[in-house]
């Protein structure tokens, strides 16, 4: 926002700084003159269509002048039934020092002297009545982060990054946070050979870091995304218990059929999963912090996946896996960080079979219309029966004793899943592709839920 935007534009500034009084009735700015902002102060005004108005805008405004000191922080929080107010310093010669701003800002000036504190409505009909409240407070943009530590820090202009040394005693999983309401935080970590950065890892534009630190010197850096980056912020940081019974295992060799948990951040956790037999191999990685993102190589494999596994922002990975070594990738969307479990599962898989029982996977190769499976139910109950496909967008259809079922991409992806309960018998299970031209190899698998 420019000069003009808050007062009129047909005024230059000469006149302004000369001619500028506070009319607010009753206000403390209007009694002697300037406001001593020493200890807590509360200011009181009121937008009204008889207010001065923006002539660029049409918004009303009205001024306070107060007495500021260099080297201190003054902190304004706005309230009332004025919603949203825009905030604007500016210095004896109409110079902009701080702002502009809704609801909040931080005044700190380079010199002593009386300034002009502006409130403006948000729109050209915001009006009504608003408050101010004025307070001295102290920022540390610098030193230690220690342990259990809140800091308030204030980036201004000139100065859009400061950075805090953090000493880890104690190897352990920690938390970084940094939060405001008048920044869109970013956060980094240096040091241990790391090098993260987290922009919206906490609540809303927030940012927040969970990490694995061994003992040794970091660097912490609180910044935003703001042009000019201005505004306070809280910055903190505590250590992390795991859950009770949970080791983290952060890469290696991992069994077939086995749950593990890790720590995932803007680096790959890399494990290893050796495939004994042909079969459908499954990997699903779950978070409740992160957004989960998955890579499998091996053996004519080479895929990923986000949010495949169908829950929130879980990813899964469902594969025809030939005998062999397979490299298992697991990190975050946005290189946030957060603990996520990955579990692995194999079913076998028989070479073309004409029939599929529940807890069995067959595989086959589409080179026309449809291929046509026989699933024998023994027993009646709710099955799930999905059909995986990596060169074709997969189409299923169940038929037989009174069900017709068909589904393209009910198993995440361009894979097909139709879950269903039924009574025991024979059942048609045809493969194809959504557009009818697909080609290619396909597991038919079915399990019971």
């Amino acid at each position: 926002m420019q000069f003009s935007s808050l007062f009129p534009s047909t005024l230059s500034r000469t006149a302004l700084a000369v001619g500028m009084v506070v009319t607010l009735a009753g206000c403390a700015a209007t009694q002697g003159g300037a406001v001593d902002t020493n200890g807590a102060t509360r200011l009181q005004g009121e937008l009204t269509s008889s207010s001065p108005v923006n002539l660029n805008d049409g918004s009303q405004y009205q001024v306070f002048n107060l007495k500021l000191k260099a080297g201190e922080l003054v902190r304004v929080e706005q309230g009332g039934a004025l919603e949203g107010a825009v905030l604007t310093l500016l210095d004896s010669r109409n110079q902009l020092v701080s702002g502009p701003r809704h609801g909040s800002l931080h005044l700190a000036p380079q010199a002593d002297g009386t300034y002009r504190l502006g409130v403006s409505g948000s729109t050209a009909s915001a009006y009504g009545p608003f408050d101010l409240t004025l307070e001295r407070v102290t920022p540390r943009n610098s030193g230690a982060l220690e342990l259990n530590d809140s800091v308030f820090g204030l980036l201004s202009r000139g100065n859009d990054a400061n950075t805090y040394t953090l000493t880890v005693a104690e190897a352990g999983l920690y938390e970084i946070a940094l939060g405001s309401e008048e920044l869109d935080t970013v956060l980094k970590l240096n040091g241990g050979g790391l090098s993260l950065e987290d922009d919206d890892g906490g609540d809303g534009t927030n940012s927040r870091m969970t990490v694995m630190l061994d003992p040794g010197t970091y660097q912490v850096t609180a910044t935003a995304l703001d042009s000019p980056a201005e505004g306070g912020y809280d910055l903190s940081l505590s250590s992390r218990a795991l859950p009770e019974g949970v080791e983290l295992v952060n890469g290696g060799e991992i069994a077939l059929g086995t749950t593990i948990s890790g720590l995932a951040d803007s680096s790959d956790k890399v494990y290893t999963v050796t495939v004994p037999e042909r079969s459908m191999l499954r990997i699903v990685m779950s978070s409740d912090e992160v957004d989960s993102f998955l890579k499998l190589q091996g053996p004519g494999v080479d895929t990923s996946d986000d949010d495949g596994a169908g829950r929130d922002l879980d990813a899964a990975i469902t594969t025809l896996a030939n005998p062999g070594s397979y490299r298992i990738s697991a990190s975050t969307v946005d290189g946030s960080a957060g603990i996520f479990t990955l579990s692995t599962a194999v079913q076998p898989v028989s070479s073309n079979s004409a029939q599929v029982r529940p807890g069995e996977g067959v595989s086959g190769t589409l080179a026309g219309n449809s291929v046509d499976k026989t699933l024998v139910i023994a027993e009646a109950g709710q099955y799930k029966v999905d059909l995986y496909a990596t060169e074709f967008d997969a189409l299923l259809r169940m038929s037989g004793n009174g069900v017709e079922l068909e589904d393209d991409d009910g198993a995440g992806g361009t894979n097909s899943r139709i879950s269903t309960y039924l009574e025991p018998g024979r059942y048609t299970l045809s493969a194809r592709s959504y557009d009818n031209t697909g080609r290619g190899s396909f597991v038919i698998s079915v399990e019971r839920e």
